[in-house]
């Protein structure tokens, strides 16, 4: 199982978690400041770093950057009081905060999704799963890309692997001990999308009870992905570059301005050449962040490499069930290179999931084989359009009562622990629906 650091100075929750880790049979390593958690995280691996807020000799976000530095995935504990210093935290590389008094069936999920996400990128980021020469061609050019400080825009179709490609440019670039933040262009409400990627001063609006960073100042000496650029509003987009031409920023409802270091990642599925015609996005925008350029190939013309990547999201689908991997037969691959595969990787990597779940741990393969792929990378059968209706049911609730999960889950008449199970499995984070 899974090796963890716990970090407070409570002896009552350090010996609380120790009695409910160990009993899901986890090595737990406890220390109680944040210079003997230093120590610690100096001088061994771990799978994750549950960390208290407020320690004897400081805080305990002074910790996240060592912790991620050395791969572990960071939980930060907090009171009630300090819940907005714990979502920062999250902004700086942590995974998720627990709010004390601590639940024990809220910190299990919370600590297998973390150990699995942290897994997940561990496989995903040192290199992508690929054998064909056309990937071959794209990391050795990415690797030289990755040397310069200049923007790169990556190119491709929706699930083809922008991000991990980005990730894989931040990892070899001289950047990789700062963070790495992503941000989805296309998921951020218009009227917050200034605030999200710079900040705000407090009182700047009505909601504004205190000043918050933006994706900007949280990248800082690091890697900004900017996902999806094309989405953003034109106004914001004159905003976006002169930060990048100044490498200074200013926060929403402040006057003065906050020197930055951060190397900007953009990635687009779009024609930004039709949409500057168009006058949909800035023609000098477009120039002075394409200087790099980088087209991620759709996996229908790379079909050398849906086997590889098909044993890649089996083994690790079988590994999360806690199943023994079992070789496909009946020409199962050649099955898979057949098909289109327009939602591209990320289809792919679903299919697989869904392949193991409906065979079984002793099951038939071929008995679960799609007979097409998406038209689009959403479309699913009946149980995904219940999975879909359950999810949007989930955040229409989570909105209604600004993230609260306990209101949420009365509401929904389902327990807490429950909730907290669904939003692991559809990756929703509360935090995204409070004011």
């Amino acid at each position: 199982m899974a090796k963890i650091l716990v970090v407070d100075d409570e002896k009552g929750i350090r010996d609380a978690l120790d009695t409910i880790l160990s009993r899901q049979g986890h090595d737990v390593v406890p220390a109680q400041s944040v210079a003997a958690g230093a120590r610690e995280l100096e001088g061994g691996q771990f799978d994750a770093a549950l960390i208290d807020l407020r320690l004897p000799d400081g805080d305990g976000r002074e910790l996240i950057p060592l912790a991620v530095k050395k791969n572990a995935a960071v939980i930060m504990i907090s009171g009630h009081a300090s819940v907005p210093l714990a979502v920062e935290a999250v902004k700086q590389g942590a995974f998720d905060f627990l709010e004390k008094p601590l639940d024990r069936e809220r910190i299990l999920i919370v600590l297998k999704n973390a150990v699995r996400e942290k897994e997940l990128r561990l496989r995903d980021e040192p290199a992508m799963v690929f054998r064909s020469k056309k990937m071959e061609r794209l990391i050795s050019e990415a690797e030289k890309f990755a040397r310069s400080n200049d923007p790169v825009l990556i190119f491709g179709e929706t699930g083809s692997g922008k991000e991990v490609l980005a990730r894989l440019i931040h990892k070899m670039s001289r950047r990789s001990k700062g963070p790495f933040v992503a941000v989805n262009c296309a998921a951020i409400p218009e009227n917050l999308a200034e605030s999200e990627l710079f900040g705000h001063s407090k009182g700047a609006f009505t909601g504004a009870v205190e000043a918050r960073k933006g994706k900007f100042q949280a990248a800082s000496e690091g890697t900004l992905f900017l996902d999806e650029i094309g989405e953003l509003p034109p106004p914001l987009q004159a905003k976006l570059l002169r930060a990048i031409e100044d490498e200074k920023i200013e926060p929403v409802g402040s006057d003065k301005g906050i020197n930055v270091s951060v190397r900007i990642l953009a990635a687009t599925n779009s024609d930004l050449l039709k949409w500057i015609k168009d006058g949909r996005f800035r023609q000098d925008l477009y120039y002075r962040i394409s200087g790099l350029k980088l087209e991620v190939p759709p996996l229908r013309e790379r079909k050398e490499d849906i086997e590889p990547l098909a044993r890649f999201f089996l083994e690790d689908a079988f590994q999360r069930e806690g199943w023994a991997f079992r070789e496909p037969g009946g020409g199962f691959f050649e099955k898979l290179k057949s098909l289109e595969w327009k939602g591209n990787v990320r289809e792919l990597r679903r299919a697989m999931s869904r392949v193991v779940l409906l065979s079984g741990e002793k099951g038939d393969f071929s008995d679960s084989l799609p007979e097409e792929t998406a038209g689009r990378e959403e479309k699913a059968g009946l149980r995904g359009a219940k999975e879909g209706a359950e999810a949007k049911k989930i955040g229409e609730a989570l909105r209604e009562f600004s993230g609260n999960v306990q209101k949420a889950a009365k509401s929904l008449n389902i327990s807490r622990s429950r909730l907290y199970e669904k939003l692991g499995r559809y990756n929703i984070n509360p935090d995204d629906f409070r004011g």
